[in-house]
């Protein structure tokens, strides 16, 4: 077994010791991402912008729904967030990495760290690089 799954395993086993790293984790993300804690973050192929603002929590893409001035929907008083991750992903370079297919969210990670879900092998782990690795804009199997 892998050291990060160890350790994700043996904090998760710690209430105390998760409940402190859950705190942590989200004293970075929520202020300066806006995480939406849905503990299956997707942020390094959303240009760093958390997708689970949209309303409608689309994880692939924009419903269909943006207005022409590229506001949303449900919210016309908000931009469509798909928009922002857009425009975002073009200035940073990483438009290939919208192309990533995510799987719905699973409702029983929600409030649970992400980091620790993806060092415990829960979901996929995060991928900085710029450029999607060959393979991966499709659907991954769940459990690896």
């Amino acid at each position: 077994m892998k050291l990060t799954k160890r350790f994700a395993l043996f904090v998760e086993r710690h209430p105390t010791l998760y409940k402190s790293f859950l705190l942590l984790e989200n004293m970075i993300k929520k202020p300066v991402l806006r995480c939406q804690s849905c503990g299956q973050c997707v942020l390094s192929y959303n240009a760093f912008t958390c997708c689970m603002r949209c309303p409608k929590q689309m994880r692939n893409g924009p419903c269909g729904g943006t207005r022409p001035d590229g506001t949303c929907e449900v919210y016309p008083d908000r931009p469509c967030i798909w928009h922002l991750i857009y425009t975002r992903s073009v200035k940073l370079g990483r438009e290939q990495k919208l192309l990533k297919y995510h799987v719905p969210v699973d409702r029983r990670l929600e409030k649970t760290s992400a980091i620790l879900n993806a060092m415990a092998g829960k979901i996929e782990p995060t991928s900085l690089a710029k450029e999607l690795k060959e393979g991966e804009d499709l659907p991954a199997k769940h459990g690896t």
